[in-house]
């Protein structure tokens, strides 16, 4: 993020906006508003909890007839924090969607803390609303995660398309890109793999494929024994 959006992202909160929403304005991802909202110190406005004295302070005023837009001018929040209170169904509202939004990074493999902080929320609320989706620990996502990926790379080596990776072992696009980039994939290496299963079929042994295809032949054993185990399983 450059200078200029720099400033931009700090006017956008300091106007209350949420990170979610300045990410939009400056046409970033919300992850990326976040980390530099963190890097440069800046807090926004609506991950601020109210502290008790001043929520009770926003309710007798609203009760006693100000408006949405007098209490916040009053009280620094922004107006849609007073508008929330004055309508609980709006805050309901913003509940479950905070709440949806949490899981959706969850299960997308999103680490516990970067999740929270998507769904705007406190680490703890979302320790809780995990546990209560029946969420695995945030290890055994990982864990879960990771044989899911090794288990793509594994696929992909072999000759799938990332699409089809991403539908199978039910990973994001960008779990697909970033297997992608890995040596494992590359072009040369996929082509060496191609050659060297074609020599194998006519009925060289692993040595002399390994020889006239140009590899290792420990490297050639264990391409063939992995292609193996894939095809009996």
């Amino acid at each position: 993020m450059n200078e200029p959006d720099q400033r931009r992202l700090a006017q956008c909160l300091e106007d209350g906006l949420s990170c979610r929403e300045a990410a939009a304005s400056l046409g970033v991802s919300a992850a990326t508003a976040i980390r530099w909202a963190k890097r440069l110190g800046l807090t926004s406005r609506r991950s601020r909890r109210l502290r008790p004295e001043i929520r009770s302070a926003l309710l007798s005023a609203l009760g006693a007839g100000a408006s949405p837009a007098q209490v916040a001018a009053r009280f620094g929040v922004h107006t849609r924090t007073a508008a929330g209170l004055r309508d609980p169904e709006m805050i309901a509202r913003r509940r479950e969607e905070s709440r949806e939004r949490l899981i959706a990074a969850l299960s997308g493999g999103a680490a516990l803390r970067e999740a929270a902080a998507l769904a705007e929320i406190s680490l703890s609320t979302a320790g809780r609303w995990a546990r209560e989706a029946g969420l695995p620990p945030a290890p055994a996502r990982r864990r879960e995660r990771r044989e899911d990926e090794a288990r793509a790379l594994a696929a992909m080596e072999a000759g799938m398309s990332g699409r089809e990776a991403a539908a199978t072992f039910d990973l994001s696009e960008s779990a697909i890109a970033r297997l992608a980039k890995r040596a494992r994939l590359s072009p040369e290496r996929l082509a060496r793999r191609r050659r060297l299963f074609a020599a194998l079929a006519t009925g060289l042994s692993c040595r002399k494929a390994a020889a006239q295809v140009g590899l290792p032949v420990a490297t050639a054993i264990r391409w063939a024994r992995r292609r193996g185990d894939e095809a009996s399983g």
